[in-house]
């Protein structure tokens, strides 16, 4: 009787367990179907690109257990609750911020510019501002690394924190993930502040872990802005010559520009420390005297901005030229409307230059980016692949009377997810500096075109179209 009993038992048990386990994968595959129909209606109001609807659309789709999870990790790209709290980048609502107001573009002449070519010479005129500052110092960057440089860069602020100098530091949360958290410490002890912009993990907020703030901006006494593509990182800058150092590219401001230059920054800070404008206090305010007689335009673009501003300069240079462009860039994943606009343009028979490295230092963006270089070699377009070392550049020169660079990658992430910043210069003096570099550029590299290049296998095929599928998601 016992054993009936315990048999009996052990068949209710697998009935039970087997209506357990039925009914809980049916609540989860309602539940990823409600979930999967809800995100696929935010991204069809989001006003996404067609070919960024259409990659995530298949993945939530097909591979519903992996794209649902992976939009909530990636797929924002705009924060409209976010924008609302952040609200200085767009424009103020009546009687809100009216006395700091901040501008996604603005252009102002008689400055004073100086382009950074040489990672060596970068890094002394970053630690010449920070030892010449003498009320305020406000740093933006991405990357802060905890190597010679970013100490070098930290024990320079610790000491113009004991000094008085009012130090702000604002580091990207994910790339400053290793940053050195002692010296941070020691900082905020001399009475320099400190944030880490947006989490790096989703479950840390509401918001999302691809929006990474990319600008690099240095402001010291609201007089001079050191701006570009350099981190504070030993693979950007140095205090000696280094074979392995990136060849990169920034420039110094001084005049009315670092006022609005300040202005983002200043943004950027309250945002990250969730204070609020006016309890943000002594903010030096700016030099109004003319510095020199550069003309220059800022273009902030990101999350906080509406619309994709800069991306739509960079069209409208790509599109209007009349005789030649040309992009430096290390990662090149360009969407459609980019990649049609240079094609077109080739085939017109302007001379279009694509100068990208050899080999960047990531191996995954160069494998995608291989169909969209033969596709432009066809059309005309002239690839060529920098040998020297690995060019982190961001350059657009078009027809010797534009120049635009900054923060931003000619990437898809660059364009439409980060938080960036460019400036356009069109004044001769600017314009033949970067020329003459430019032409050392162009000298050491190789044109693209060898036999793998051009015909690879059967196999790398398949694996680049499945690539240019997945680009949007990049």
């Amino acid at each position: 009787m016992l054993e009936k009993l315990q048999n009996l038992w052990e068949w209710l048990m697998i009935v039970f367990q087997g209506l357990l386990g039925l009914i809980i994968s049916n609540v989860i595959a309602v539940v990823g179907f409600v979930l999967a129909f809800l995100i696929l209606m935010r991204i069809f109001r989001e006003q996404r690109r067609p070919s960024s609807i259409l990659a995530w659309s298949f993945f939530i789709i097909m591979i519903p257990y992996l794209g649902v999870p992976l939009y909530f990790l990636l797929g924002g790209r705009k924060l409209k609750k976010k924008i609302a709290a952040k609200g200085f980048l767009t424009k103020p609502s009546e009687g809100s911020h009216e006395s700091f107001p901040v501008q996604d573009v603005f252009e102002l002449d008689g400055n004073q510019v100086k382009f950074l070519t040489d990672g060596q010479i970068a890094f002394q005129t970053y630690c010449n501002a920070i030892c010449e500052a003498k009320e305020e110092i406000h740093i933006l960057t991405y990357i802060l690394s905890n190597d010679r440089i970013g100490n070098s860069v930290l024990d320079l602020l610790i000491e113009k924190a004991d000094e008085g100098v009012k130090v702000r530091l604002v580091v990207d949360a994910l790339g400053s993930f290793w940053a050195p958290k002692k010296k941070i410490a020691i900082l905020r002890e001399a009475g320099g502040e400190f944030s880490r912009f947006m989490p790096a993990f989703p479950f840390q907020t509401h918001g999302w872990a691809n929006l990474r703030i990319h600008r690099k901006i240095a402001t010291f006494d609201n007089r001079k802005c050191i701006l570009g593509g350099r981190n504070l990182d030993l693979r950007f800058m140095g205090d000696g010559p280094d074979s392995d150092r990136f060849f990169d590219f920034g420039a110094v401001y001084e005049g009315p520009i670092v006022e609005c230059l300040n202005r983002i920054f200043v943004s950027d800070w309250a945002f990250a420390s969730k204070q609020k404008l006016e309890d943000i206090n002594g903010i030096m305010e700016p030099t109004t005297d003319p510095a020199g007689h550069s003309t220059v335009m800022g273009i902030a673009s990101g999350p906080d901005v509406e619309g994709d501003i800069l991306y739509e300069r960079l069209i409208n240079a790509i599109q209007e030229f009349d005789d030649e462009i040309v992009i430096v860039t290390p990662y090149f994943v360009p969407d459609e409307v980019l990649l049609r606009s240079l094609i077109v343009k080739a085939r017109a028979k302007k001379k279009v230059t694509i100068i990208l490295p050899e080999n960047s230092n990531w191996k995954v963006v160069d494998f995608v980016r291989s169909l969209y270089l033969r596709e432009l070699h066809q059309a005309g377009v002239e690839i060529l692949l920098f040998q020297a070392g690995m060019l982190h550049a961001k350059v657009l020169l078009a027809d010797q009377n534009f120049l635009l660079h900054g923060s931003a990658n000619f990437d898809i992430r660059s364009l439409f997810v980060n938080f960036e910043i460019g400036m356009i210069h069109k004044s001769p003096e600017d314009i033949q500096t970067v020329s003459k570099w430019l032409s050392w550029i162009s000298e050491n590299c190789r044109p693209y075109g060898t036999e793998s290049e051009l015909n690879p296998s059967r196999g790398r095929r398949i694996l680049e179209d499945a690539a240019r599928l997945l680009a949007p998601l990049l």
